[in-house]
């Protein structure tokens, strides 16, 4: 009996000195007057969100208190940022800006980081909001991106799924408001207006854009950059573009139940090696032309 009470006590103190003698936090918060030291509680908010991401267990949130000027930070597990549907610029006390990207992912294909209720601007200057070099899926959901160089989101995570609910994408005039390579994505009631491409699917990216708008860009809606790059375009509204939906470089887009208008060159452009393929429940009114499906998909 003594023989089985020590085995069990030195069982337990192993288990006890395998516990670390700090813990990282499930909830992390960032305020415009915190500072970057201790464990970004409530009470004591941190300042960053780069501070704030050490802090915080994988799975966890980093909650944003008030508008404030974060700095960018490199997102590598899983977490979700929650900007609370705050205005927040992610440059050094609002009167600079980082000429990369704001918030850069890097993390396993096992990871899940979400993204939701921001407000963020690269005041024309920052490629991209979010770049997605790897992860397992990106949830961007309730934010509104504004002025960047680059593209707002640009997701480069191969194998990696996209999905964006209720975003706004403005004013990116030299760039793309979604750019998708190699990648799955899911768009779902986004508006992209004043780009000079609103989503483009490249290389081997397959991209389904659903109740969504393109209005006022260069391009709408594109698939381009590989054979195998496919849209997917269900329910959208595509207006006041010069092109409504390209297809390029052997790609395919798929058209149903969406309605193209007062596009200024053309609605529809094939680069005469590329598919246009059209549900047959499509909408065409007061474009410069309309231009041409090249096949037709069965309705099941």
């Amino acid at each position: 009996m003594k023989s089985l009470i020590v085995s069990l006590l030195v069982v337990v103190g192993l288990g006890t000195c395998a516990v670390p003698s700090y813990a990282l936090t499930w909830d992390a918060y960032v305020s415009s007057t915190g500072t970057d030291t201790g464990s970004c509680f409530r009470p004591t908010p941190c300042a960053t969100f780069s501070y704030a991401l050490t802090q915080v267990s994988g799975g966890g949130v980093i909650h944003v208190v008030d508008s404030g000027a974060y700095g960018a930070a490199t997102i590598a597990h899983s977490v979700t940022i929650d900007g609370g549907g705050l205005a927040t610029t992610l440059a050094g006390g609002g009167f600079s800006i980082t000429l990369a990207a704001q918030l850069a992912v890097s993390a396993a294909a096992t990871d899940v980081v979400t993204i939701q209720n921001f407000t963020m601007s690269g005041v024309g200057a920052a490629p991209s909001a979010v770049a997605v070099a790897s992860v397992g899926a990106l949830h961007v959901q309730n934010c509104n991106f504004v002025r960047y160089s680059g593209a707002a989101i640009d997701f480069r995570a191969t194998g990696g799924l996209l999905d964006m609910k209720d975003v706004t994408i403005t004013d990116i005039q030299g760039g793309n408001g979604i750019y998708v390579g190699n990648g799955r994505a899911m768009l779902d009631h986004v508006s992209i207006s004043r780009t000079q491409t609103a989503v483009l699917s490249a290389g081997a990216a397959t991209v389904f854009i659903t109740h969504s708008t393109a209005n006022g860009n260069g391009s709408g809606f594109v698939a381009a950059y590989g054979p195998t790059a496919e849209l997917h375009i269900d329910d959208c509204t595509m207006t006041n573009n010069q092109w409504a939906v390209v297809a390029g470089q052997g790609a395919t887009a798929y058209v149903s139940r969406s309605s193209l208008t007062n596009n200024f060159i053309v609605a529809l452009f094939n680069d005469g090696a590329s598919h246009l393929i059209s549900y047959g429940d499509n909408r065409f009114a007061s474009n410069a032309s309309d231009g041409a499906f090249t096949g037709m998909a069965a309705v099941k």
